[in-house]
């Protein structure tokens, strides 16, 4: 970009970036301590993403206004025939798996952080929270690991319609359906129509993607914006403008906030705005870009917080590191086993996996045969996703060094959606530039509706990838619902924040046996109407006798009464309600402890 423009005035964006880009380095990892960055996430996650997102709204509507389609815009046929086959995967999807968490506590604490985003416009999930004066209050609140993007989104939904739960799972259901006409966008973008519907039918074919679209994890947000990054990358190369490079910036700092490792795609992201500076012979800048580091400030600080609070990292006893070489081995092992695996409980498609080896194929064959071109001949819509597919490559290798990361263990098979969303979408592209007629990519459509008929449905009935404990908090959650709103107060051996979303007041089984006459003043007083308690019992016989376990026993001084039980698997899970607590012996120690704070 010259020094001035055409009015003469000069242009300051050039030496705006050469500030804004270290500034942000400063802010986000070296100025600020743990505490300061704490504290500075929580009070400003919730207006810089909001100003992000307006910005992104923005310069997509820019885009759109200036647009000149570089490929030819469908005809009424090939839509209508698109958005058949995009709405009888999302029906699929919708129709077997039920609008419910999937991943024990993940998703829970993302709702967490919606609430207090919504309600307290603060970055933080909730431990305790109480109604007081009509107001739900959520106290000892944490900073959690978890990027912000989605939590922000539910919470935004929450400030237009209202708080419902049913929130966080309805922005899955509407970014499902984005992600497939991306994935058809991308597909037939590179090889036609074929290529696109059969993009479609593979991610049809993945109950991963099901699992996901139909729960409240983060995931799919993560997904559907790193193919609006790389769709954004081509329609930047095809056209290299202040809009363009606006709405490329904004959406890689959006995929920031999507997940842990989505980090990666900002470098893939620089190396396209770089090739477009490079096309046109001089730098491409626009404000919103310029601010773009100063946006990504709060994931620096979020992340200096994470680094710096080992309890965070979830390691099990016999680890000392998230991340090592010494797991790769091992991951690998795991991640074979999932992508081929014919297993009716794993959420994989062995058929996307076998196709997408195809596509790996002819993508490392094209590379070979042009290996001497140089970078004007080739086309700008490969280049543009070049970095994005190495990003997603990449990534995949981070994972693998990570602690958790056996793919075929259910709690840790979303990792693998982004590759396995890259996997269709080079089958695809792959299989029609094969054969020029296309017999070969109508052979492969044909076959993947066959196997999703055969295979992904049956699958997406059992649906055992997702029944990870949800049901019985599903179970207790509607039999206490089904005793009537009433002033409640629940003593839980699960986590708390089932509760909390509730807007019901909950405590741990460890904290309440270490406060009885806490808990006794409050059922004396009325304060609750009624005190229930969840607990767990294991068989003891063959005979069918049960008995509590010991983390669930409580003391003799509280007096109970079972409200409901049910049976899960071997285990019953009871509700009892607590009629009355005794008051504790008055000795030394029970004084002491009464004593402290």
């Amino acid at each position: 970009m010259s020094s001035e423009d055409r009015r003469g005035r000069v242009d300051w964006r050039l030496p705006a970036l050469a500030l804004t880009a270290p500034l942000a380095v400063w802010a986000g990892f070296i100025g600020p301590s743990v505490a300061q960055a704490e504290r500075l996430v929580r009070a400003g996650a919730y207006p810089v993403m909001a100003v992000t997102l307006a910005l992104f709204a923005g310069a997509l509507w820019q885009v759109w206004r200036t647009r000149a389609p570089a490929i030819q815009p469908p005809s009424r046929r090939e839509a209508w025939t698109a958005a058949l086959v995009i709405a009888v995967s999302s029906w699929l999807a919708f129709n077997a798996e039920p609008l419910r968490p999937k991943i024990l506590n993940d998703e829970f604490v993302l709702q967490s952080t919606a609430f207090n985003l919504h309600f307290f416009r603060e970055a933080a999930t909730m431990v305790r929270g109480y109604d007081i004066g009509g107001v739900f209050l959520s106290l000892d609140n944490y900073i959690d690991k978890r990027p912000i993007l989605y939590p922000f989104l539910v919470a935004l939904v929450h400030d237009v319609t209202g708080y419902r739960v049913l929130n966080a799972f309805l922005v899955n259901v509407a970014l499902h359906p984005l992600l497939l006409a991306l994935a058809w966008w991308l597909a037939r973008h590179f090889a036609g129509a074929r290529a696109g519907l059969l993009a479609v039918a593979l991610l049809g074919s993945l109950p991963l993607l099901a699992q996901n679209a139909t729960g409240s994890g983060m995931e799919l947000a993560n997904a559907t914006l790193l193919l609006a990054a790389a769709a954004l990358a081509i329609v930047y190369l095809g056209r290299p403008d202040a809009p363009r490079v606006s709405a490329l910036a904004l959406a890689l700092v959006l995929l920031c906030q999507a997940r842990y490792e989505s980090a990666v795609y900002v470098a893939a992201g620089a190396a396209v705005v770089a090739l477009g500076w490079w096309r046109c012979r001089r730098p491409v800048l626009s404000w919103p870009a310029v601010l773009a580091p100063l946006l990504l400030v709060p994931f620096a600080l979020q992340h200096k917080v994470l680094a710096n609070t080992p309890v965070l990292w979830e390691l099990t006893e016999e680890r000392t590191t998230r991340f090592s070489l010494d797991y790769v081995p091992e991951n690998l092992r795991h991640a074979a086993a999932y992508f081929f695996s014919t297993d009716p409980d794993q959420s994989s498609s062995w058929l996307l996996s076998l196709l997408g080896v195809v596509g790996l194929a002819w993508l490392v064959r094209q590379l070979v045969r042009h290996r001497r071109q140089t970078l004007d001949t080739w086309p700008a819509a490969a280049l543009a996703v070049a970095p994005f597919i190495a990003g997603i490559v990449g990534n995949l290798a981070l994972v693998m060094a990570y602690y958790w990361a056996g793919l075929n263990d259910p709690m840790a098979s979303r990792f693998a959606l982004p590759f396995c969303v890259m996997l269709a979408i080079l089958a695809a592209v792959a299989l029609a530039r094969l054969e020029p007629r296309g017999r070969l990519a109508h052979v492969a459509l044909a076959a993947t509706l066959v196997f999703t008929l055969g295979v992904t449905v049956p699958r997406l009935a059992r649906h055992a990838y997702s029944n990870l404990g949800i049901q019985e908090h599903a179970w207790v959650l509607r039999t206490v619902a089904a005793r009537g709103e009433v002033p409640r107060l629940v003593i839980t051996n699960k986590t708390s924040i089932v509760w909390l979303l509730q807007k019901t007041p909950s405590v741990l089984i460890q904290r309440a046996r270490l406060a009885p006459d806490r808990l006794r003043r409050q059922l004396t007083e009325g304060n609750f109407r009624e005190i229930l308690l969840t607990q767990e019992l294991r068989p003891t016989s063959a005979l069918g006798q049960h008995q509590i376990i010991p983390e669930d026993v409580m003391p003799g001084t509280f007096h109970l009464e079972t409200v409901a039980e049910k049976r899960f698997g071997t285990k019953l899970v009871r509700i009892s309600r607590v009629v009355a607590i005794d008051p504790s012996p008055r000795g030394p120690v029970a004084l002491a402890a009464a004593a402290r704070p």
